[in-house]
């Protein structure tokens, strides 16, 4: 059998938001704490945070909320955080992040660059090359501790070692890398998610439904990874168009959560493949919400696999029922958001820029087939 690499180092809770809410405090223990927490302001709203903030500060913690929090946290918006905590004299020990995926990558991204020195994280260029040379992966660097709280449920952001990070200004996607960006403990509250829009439960969910999918062909795979996501793919499947038809019921929300969490589980180990490979100028040139992006190929992106891996017919007849899985993504998506390229602006005469931008190590290179720029363009194709 393959060798397993060490499962999850982080500390997962399900727990309703009462017992979520005690559970922080609990893991926080006894120990004051600077900590930096980022809530997106409409969240903290949303959500009725101050409470839980109050109390937080009442057990002794000192807080400081930043609630700028952008989706797709750019090398600008991280170089704009970073500067403003050290002009703001706030040194912080640990992270409470409060949100989707973005905000989740964005407390690694902090947690990654907060202990490089002011010199090295001063702009968006020097940010920038403080990633690509992977200086946080420096002999004795220590990074922040995260504790992650999703309210969404699909990124899967709060099991994973890495967070990516939009070079808008260079046109390409960016990722930090390291086994210490793993949060401390991840807190998954379903009735924190209740509140999603349609467009975004849909567009999480594919993304969970892409992570799990990705992660079950991976040339990385393993029979561990494989038994998580096909667990997490199914529970897609059933539970995705079920919370669109029922929002406000939590233990739908819930179903879907646990499926975000097994995908995140899944791909943790293996990575994702040409699915987000191709998302990624998707995204950064036209705009695409990444779990669309991602979800909008993985039908031609299946089918060509098959050839090499015989074992995504068991990917397939989970979908038997419903007609097959063209027809299932069909159906879950077409009231909200039709999956084709032309739905989201993208014109036909842009995919051969979007092909040629579409090759991402350890993401193309991961996939069964390591498609070529003609054969990424063919595959777009398709999805007009």
């Amino acid at each position: 059998m393959e060798s397993l690499s060490p499962f999850c180092p982080v500390d997962v809770r399900l727990l309703d938001r009462t017992r979520g809410e005690t559970a922080l405090r609990e893991l926080l223990g006894g120990t004051p704490e600077k900590m930096l927490v980022l809530a997106p302001r409409f969240l903290c709203t949303e959500l009725s945070l101050a409470p839980l903030f109050s109390a937080l500060q009442g057990d002794g913690h000192c807080l400081h909320l930043v609630t700028d929090i952008q989706s797709n946290p750019s090398v600008e918006h991280l170089a704009t955080l970073l500067a403003q905590l050290r002009e703001q004299g706030f040194d912080p020990t640990c992270i409470l992040a409060i949100g989707g995926g973005s905000c989740i990558d964005m407390a690694k991204g902090i947690s990654a660059l907060w202990h490089l020195t002011p010199d090295e994280t001063s702009g968006p260029d020097t940010v920038r090359e403080a990633i690509q040379a992977q200086k946080y992966l420096r002999k004795d660097h220590t990074f922040l501790s995260i504790l992650a709280m999703p309210t969404t449920a699909g990124t899967g952001s709060e099991v994973t070692h890495w967070a990516t990070i939009w070079d808008t200004q260079q046109g390409r996607k960016l990722s930090i890398d390291c086994a210490a960006c793993y949060p401390k403990a991840a807190i998954l509250i379903p009735e924190w998610t209740v509140g999603m829009p349609a467009s975004l439960t849909l567009s999480t969910g594919l993304d969970a439904l892409s992570h799990a999918m990705e992660a079950f062909w991976a040339k990385a795979r393993n029979p561990f990874s494989q038994a998580l996501a096909i667990t997490a793919v199914d529970r897609v499947r059933r539970f995705l168009p079920q919370v669109l038809a029922a929002p406000l019921d939590a233990n739908l929300r819930r179903e879907m959560c646990l499926a975000s969490l097994l995908a995140g589980l899944a791909f943790s180990q293996t990575r994702t493949t040409a699915c987000h490979s191709l998302s990624y100028p998707l995204t950064l040139l036209h705009g695409m919400p990444h779990g669309y992006a991602a979800a909008i190929t993985l039908a031609p992106v299946m089918k060509r696999n098959r050839a090499v891996l015989p074992d995504i017919a068991e990917l397939e007849a989970l979908f038997c029922r419903d007609g097959g899985f063209d027809l299932w993504l069909e159906h879950v998506s077409n009231d909200i958001q039709s999956l084709r390229l032309s739905a989201f602006s993208v014109p036909e005469e842009a995919l051969p820029a979007v092909a040629q931008s579409a090759f991402t190590t350890g993401r193309m290179d991961n996939n069964p087939i390591v498609f070529t720029p003609e054969e990424s363009l063919q595959i777009l194709r398709e999805c007009i």
